[in-house]
């Protein structure tokens, strides 16, 4: 049974990687093609656009990014703007003093506030659809600063009736700052350098990735608004569009600057919404989706998109499995399994040959870096498969909805000195401890029986573990110690805002 279980998880491994390979080589045949073009039309013809802002508790970023969306290039006669403040703290005098400034400046833009967060983070985007007038709508979370034609290139592919909505590139304005910062913006590559682009490029379902993107309005409504039923409303919204027959528009070409989390805890919520809310999405459209009468391609890169982040379920099953497997070999189990691993090995040149592809042109002058990078993806994925293992789990059998943890950023401020610096230890840290104890042992097993053939996986396993469990708890002492530091050691925001109450839990 055990010997089985592991020869699925390589196989569920090898079919994702194989289905990420033909999406590499999709992007290779378009990546030629011209790039969308965004001539502007006459501004008599000009679709009125509503910006909304929506914000909690975000009093490092949330003035830069009003500051940006003020200097957008737009008719101003056609342009309005929400700030969606769901916020109980500092920020919402920020905001009131932004929005008060450019308010007096000429610019429509208004302050929302709600009696509660009901729905959170799509519970304040429906309200402002409903005191909105705008035919398109813009949103834009309070950590990106987008550039003055941001509406200049996106709002031109809505000349097309069926478009429902464009979606820009991600990039990052801190991938510099740390290691961890450069493996998530590693990570996120293959989503905005090779996923997004091939699907479109070869008519597949895409997904609105939350942030820096331009929603038909009347699509919104059709689709039946935004919803609160999973923690990623954007892919909800997107799968029903679609499958409504309407199309979105990803943008390749054009980029609109976000903020990675600076510390493992920002990392660790973020990384649980997006795998959980995948997974509900998934409960709620697979069978839809698989029962349609779209093509088989349409279906199968949907599906696989929909499952995406289940995948840490079966690298964690794959860990688990490792140790009884190699406590078993030549005695319960007398079948030499180890030739059964090159469907790994070839899942993982995929998977490196798939990255490559995404990142060719960043990569075209410095292949070591490219190199470095990879190992330390593969590393970090195997160490996050516990978090996000639980994390797909508790989407696919957990309540529906749940509460929506925004991942704060600090902004020009350094994390540990920000205000909302976790300074808690996930409870989860107990499970990753566990699996080193775990994987120790079985390590330890295959020295005493001398069968190594499980030994590499083990290693990375134990590895990628131990990294995030020692980021996990370096991360929090760091914040409380700076915490205690003297007061000229922190910004004027910090002795404002209380600090947060939420635990990035479960």
């Amino acid at each position: 049974m055990a010997l089985a279980a592991y020869v699925l998880t390589l196989g569920l491994l090898f079919a994702f990687s194989l289905r990420q390979a033909v999406l590499a080589q999709t992007l290779r045949v378009v990546r030629s093609r011209a790039a969308v073009s965004r001539a502007r039309p006459p501004s008599s013809q000009l679709p009125t656009v509503t910006i909304q802002l929506p914000i909690y508790n975000e009093c490092y970023v949330a003035r830069r990014v009003i500051d940006a969306v003020a200097a957008i290039d737009y008719p101003r006669e056609r342009l309005s703007v929400q700030v969606l403040d769901d916020s109980t703290d500092l920020t919402t005098s920020i905001i009131a003093s932004a929005v008060a400034s450019h308010h007096a400046g000429g610019l429509d833009i208004t302050h929302v506030r709600r009696a509660n967060r009901d729905g959170f983070k799509a519970g304040a985007l429906s309200e402002g659809l409903r005191l909105g007038t705008g035919e398109l709508v813009a949103i834009l979370d309070a950590d990106f600063v987008p550039a003055p034609d941001v509406l200049t290139a996106l709002v031109p592919p809505f000349e097309d009736p069926g478009v429902a909505a464009v979606q820009a590139r991600w990039s990052y304005l801190n991938e510099a700052e740390s290691t961890l910062t450069r493996i998530q913006a590693f990570m996120l590559d293959l989503h905005f350098r090779l996923e997004q682009p091939a699907r479109y490029a070869a008519g597949l379902f895409l997904n609105f990735n939350g942030t820096a993107g331009v929603w038909r309005r009347s699509a919104i409504e059709d689709a039946g608004g935004w919803s609160a039923r999973t923690v990623t409303e954007d892919i909800d919204l997107s799968y029903r569009a679609q499958l409504r027959g309407w199309r979105l528009v990803y943008l390749s070409d054009y980029v609109v600057p976000g903020e990675l989390p600076g510390d493992m805890t920002g990392l660790r919520s973020q990384q649980e919404r997006w795998i959980k809310g995948g997974a509900q999405n998934a409960r709620l459209h697979l069978i839809t989706i698989l029962r349609s009468r779209m093509s088989r391609s349409i279906r199968g890169h949907a599906a696989q998109h929909l499952v995406s982040g289940s995948t840490y379920v079966v690298i964690l099953a794959m860990l688990i499995l490792s140790v009884p497997l190699a406590a078993t070999k030549n005695t319960a189990i007398t079948f030499d399994y180890q030739d059964l691993g090159l469907p790994f090995v070839l899942a993982t040149a995929a998977l490196g040959w798939t990255f490559y592809v995404a990142r060719a042109p960043r990569q075209s002058r410095n292949f070591a870096q490219f190199v470095a990078l990879l190992a330390g993806f593969m590393i970090f994925t195997m160490g996050l498969s516990v978090h996000n293992g639980i994390a797909a789990i508790t989407g696919w059998f957990g309540r529906s909805g749940g509460e929506f943890v925004r991942t704060p950023k600090a902004g020009s401020t350094p994390w540990r000195h920000s205000a909302y610096a976790g300074r808690r230890i996930d409870r989860q840290v107990l499970f990753e401890l566990g699996m080193i104890i775990w994987l120790t042992f079985g390590l330890a097993v295959a020295v005493v029986r001398r069968e190594p053939a499980l030994v590499p996986l083990q290693l990375v396993g134990l590895a990628g573990t131990a990294w995030v469990v020692a980021l996990s708890l370096w991360h929090p002492l760091r914040a409380r110690v700076a915490a205690g530091a003297p007061a000229a050691g922190r910004t004027a925001h910090d002795s404002s805002v209380s600090h947060p109450t939420e635990e990035f839990t479960l």
